[in-house]
């Protein structure tokens, strides 16, 4: 066994123990995180640190999953997404790092992928032509030069957010001379500096056992794991280099001042100081305090400072980043006039000095540290498996040299924090530290109206001045590589070479769900194996509430939360909730249900902490329902104020999500509902809110609406839900006091019926679009149901991936049957495309109509379905899950029958349901599209900007 073992460290917190092992031919190290779960999580890792903005570490990404020596198929990446029963597959590139994670609950699918991932990521075959397609490359349409790949699309896309253009901006100047200061998913306006040689080049430079960092947890064997690693990786790959660090940015004698200029509407002002390292666990630690001691609530000082101004907002960028080497801490506002920056910057740094005299309350950090060892035992849910996410968060530790075992056991540091926080002199060190410390950037930042046109211009004048000068011998070439890779695109693939898991190797049941208890009482009690952390919800039946007050619902969630509760203003009730417990929030539970009532609506009042703090919870839950403030005039408008600025600035940013409400609203009723409360159709509601806060009137008037509402809500049907070890869930239950009404709603909302099909192009300044068009389709009590979910997994592997992205150069495209809003859809994202993308998915019908396709591919379908279905949870998780199908009036009979259909589907069943549910029929279309001089295929254009006013 080449691997030796350094050590190991039980983590009581964590109930895991963390296993330390090094090859020392290579240094290659392996972590393993032993617990009982049966979910089995891998990654490998690499240093990935680029000094050009070209996107050669996310590119290489790309390629790196392309084929390989052992597996030359020409996408084994997603070949293996629809062969395996894998919960979790997917590569990620960071500013410093790339990552190859992948997690199966299934022995031998988890091997099967290990197999692949190692031959991927060590001897990828890197060919030319998936460079062109993955990357980017020239092409000549209609005799006019244009930019195209994927990766470059997918940041076209990206340069959308306003707030990461910001982070980009500070990064360049505060750690120049570092691989943070460099675009790391690459600068489309740089990317086409890329060649594939220097490609290869940083991928023998990088992707070395010596660089490498592998990673496990779960059941998994650890040894088994390193005895495939070294026949398939250390067998072949020999020597040592030393591991490749981000370079330290270099501290600064003085601070400095610079103007940034992004595509925001307002001004802003942004400090940045560059903090220590991040695995440096008191350097961490501390920083975390300094956050939460400055920002953490509304009554912290320098949260108060900005949200007090009576102008402008605090930005979304405070607080402290800790996603490279060094750390950074962010201070300013946002939403400003010109004049108004000078004054808001002053306005921080006076309450920075204020507060290194003053300090802060001691019960503000204890509640700190309280968080942290919460985060450490709780078993989260999510897209992202809670074990892999452990690793992820511990992988930087190991990058950077650091001591991987402060990754997952900090309780010695803690420990000693909580003695440094009873002196309170040790707070206000940290603000002077901070007031102190030099290497600090001072930036104005300046909205830019032309941000996305100045960079179409340079990019339209370098693609012209290269078109002047090109001989016709390099247009030549430039065809015969289109051509050639459009014809490797064609051709059929062969992926015998892969392992695969096929329906017959899985389950006919489905997996059990949780056997949730009688709710007659008006109480549900659950008993889960929850590490330690109790739970505790209160949820309002709000269902029969008519349509127009959807939005105000929407509007109650978000700022109740942030108001005062009884007779405690927004920031001693903010202050209150954070020494109490570590979380507490309000949302909106909304479901499409299977039977008469379209709509389950729930208002969900939900806090969870530590399983010794249940007293703390129940009183933050009571009092929250019971008695939450709306005479805080001033505080509303700026609630209200912000929520439409932020709307405002991220048209473009959440473009496809306007898109997808707006396709889906005339067809479902669980789509009409977001798009009243977030998609277009709110705009209006936010707008007319907007204009109601210039008048102290009009003030009152939605403060009123907001209090009448919430005793309409409080005086709805309501269950209490707590959940918890086996003691602790029934205690917390009897702990609650809240508002709590019985009977049945007296009324319910009109059945929802089709509204006109969508024909729209929204539309914002971007750089790419997002292309919908969806269909009605079946319940999933139908026996179509089934069919439809395995032709949507059909039509996207054969169909769908090939045409948007791989010839389209789209980012991402799929179809999909959609139980929860019982339509069938079609979906593009970050695609350069329109006319195009709606053809293809015209095409995508006819092609299922005529042609037969293959066993394999039908039988990698259901596999695909079957993936989604058995995807695990957390305990709590699959708590909230049973009680969510239970909503829906899903039984586990129809899941039963939807799971046998899946796997019982045939190419005749799916040709019958294409016919009966797709072919020759009405749909709905919408996108989002980032200019509008592209044909626009008869969509009628909606100005998002002119909708928000």
């Amino acid at each position: 066994m080449t691997f030796e073992k350094l050590r190991t460290r039980h983590i009581p917190a964590m109930q895991a123990e963390v296993q330390e092992y090094e090859d020392p031919a290579t240094g290659a190290r392996h972590i393993h995180l032993a617990t009982d779960d049966a979910e089995m999580v891998f990654l490998v890792g690499f240093p990935t640190v680029p000094d050009v903005s070209d996107g050669r570490a996310h590119i290489l990404e790309h390629l790196a999953l392309c084929g390989s020596d052992r597996y030359p198929v020409r996408d084994p990446f997603f070949a293996m997404s629809r062969r395996s029963i894998a919960h979790f597959m997917n590569a990620m590139t960071y500013a410093d790092k790339t990552v190859y994670p992948f997690a199966s609950t299934d022995k031998t699918d988890f091997f099967n992928l290990l197999d692949v991932y190692l031959d991927a990521a060590f001897f990828p075959r890197l060919d030319y032509l998936d460079f062109l397609q993955e990357g980017w490359r020239l092409a000549l349409e209609d005799g006019k030069l244009s930019y195209q790949g994927i990766v470059f699309n997918e940041m076209k896309g990206a340069f959308a957010d306003p707030v990461r253009a910001l982070d980009s901006e500070i990064a360049s100047r505060l750690l120049r001379g570092t691989t943070y200061a460099v675009e790391s998913g690459g600068d489309p306006l740089d990317i086409p500096s890329l060649t594939h040689a220097a490609l290869k080049a940083f991928h023998a430079s990088h992707y070395h056992p010596s660089q490498a960092v592998f990673m496990t947890a779960g059941s998994v064997d650890p040894r088994e794991v390193q005895t495939l690693i070294e026949e398939r990786v250390l067998s072949r790959l020999s020597g040592r280099s030393p591991r490749l660090l981000p370079e330290l940015a270099s501290s600064w004698t003085a601070p400095e001042i610079a103007q940034l200029e992004v595509p925001v509407r307002e001004h802003g002002v942004q400090i940045a100081w560059l903090m220590g390292e991040a695995v440096d666990p008191v350097a961490y630690y501390r920083a975390e305090l300094l956050e939460a001691g400055l920002l953490s609530n509304a009554a912290a000082p320098l949260m108060r400072a900005m949200e007090s101004a009576g102008y402008g907002r605090p930005s979304a960028l405070n607080g402290t980043d800790a996603g490279g080497r060094q750390m950074v801490f962010h201070l300013g506002m946002e939403g400003l006039t010109k004049a108004q920056v000078g004054k808001a910057r002053d306005r921080i740094w006076q309450a920075l000095e204020q507060t290194s005299k003053d300090g802060v309350a001691p019960a503000v950090l204890q509640a700190t540290l309280r968080d942290i060892r919460f985060h450490q035992r709780e078993i989260s849910g999510g897209s992202t498996p809670h074990l892999l996410k452990r690793l992820l968060r511990a992988m930087p530790h190991e990058m950077y040299g650091g001591d991987i075992m402060n990754a997952f056991d900090s309780e010695q540091v803690l420990e000693h924090l909580q003695q440094d926080i009873a002196d309170p002199a040790f707070f206000k060190g940290l603000v002077q530290d901070l007031l102190d410390n030099a290497t600090r950037l001072d930036a104005t930042v300046a909205p830019d109206p032309d941000y996305f046109q100045k960079r179409k211009q340079v990019e339209e004048d370098r693609l012209a001045a290269l078109q002047a000068a090109m001989p016709d011998s390099e247009k030549e070439r430039i065809v015969r590589e289109a051509a050639a890779l459009l014809d490797r695109q064609r051709q059929a693939v062969n992926n015998d070479l892969l392992p695969r898991v096929r329906p017959q190797d899985v389950s006919v049941l489905p997996r059990p769900a949780f056997a949730l208890p009688d709710e007659t009482t008006g109480t549900t009690v659950a008993r889960i194996a929850s590490n330690g952390i109790a739970y505790a919800r209160v949820l309002y039946d709000v269902s029969a509430m008519p349509e127009d007050m959807w939005a105000w619902l929407q509007l109650y969630v978000e700022v109740a939360p942030e108001l005062g509760v009884a007779d405690k203003s927004y920031e001693e009730a903010d202050a209150w909730r954070h020494e109490r417990v570590p979380f507490f929030d309000i949302n909106l539970q909304v479901s499409q249900t299977q039977g008469e009532r379209p709509l389950s609506i729930h208002v969900d009042y939900y806090a969870k902490g530590l399983r010794e703090e249940q007293v703390a919870i129940a009183d933050v839950l009571s009092a929250s329902v019971a008695a939450p403030r709306f005479d805080e005039l001033d505080r509303l408008a700026f609630l209200i104020d912000s929520k439409v600025q932020d709307m405002r600035d991220g048209l473009a940013d959440e473009g496809d999500d306007y898109a997808r409400y707006a396709v889906g609203a005339p067809l479902s009723p669980l789509r009409r509902f977001e798009d009243r409360v977030k998609g277009v159709s709110s705009l209006a509601f936010f707008r007319t809110l907007h204009e109601k806060l210039q008048s102290e009137q009009g003030l009152k008037e939605i403060a009123a609406t907001l209090a009448d509402l919430h005793g309409k809500i409080i005086a709805s049907p309501a269950l209490q839900f707590t959940a918890g070890e086996e003691a602790d869930a029934h205690a917390l239950a009897q702990l609650l006091q809240v508002p709590a009404e019985a009977s049945a709603p007296a009324t319910q909302p009109a059945a929802f019926a089709n509204a006109p099909l969508a024909n729209t192009a929204l539309h914002a300044e971007a750089q790419v679009n997002h292309c919908f068009a969806v269909w009605p389709g079946p319940t999933l009590a139908h026996p179509d149901a089934a069919a439809l979910s395995v032709l949507g997994e059909l039509l996207t592997n054969v169909v769908l991936h090939q045409a948007l992205r791989e010839e389209g150069g789209a980012y991402g495209g799929n179809a999909f049957y959609s139980p929860a809003t019982a339509s069938f859809a079609m979906t593009s994202y970050r695609d350069p495309r329109l006319a195009a993308t709606f053809e293809d998915f015209e095409k995508a019908v006819a092609w299922i109509v005529d042609a037969e396709p293959k066993q394999e591919n039908i039988e990698e379908a259901i596999i695909c379905v079957i993936q989604h279905l058995d995807r695990p949870h957390s305990p709590y998780g699959n708590v909230m899950w049973s009680w969510e199908q239970k909503q829906q009036g899903i039984t586990d009979d129809m899941r039963r029958q939807y799971r046998q259909g899946i796997l019982a589907c045939t190419s005749e069943r799916l040709k019958d349901v294409a016919k009966a549910w797709l072919a020759d029929k009405p749909y709905s279309r919408a996108a989002f599209v980032g200019n509008t001089e592209q044909p626009l295929t008869g969509l009628e254009v909606t100005a998002l900007a002119a909708l928000a006013g």
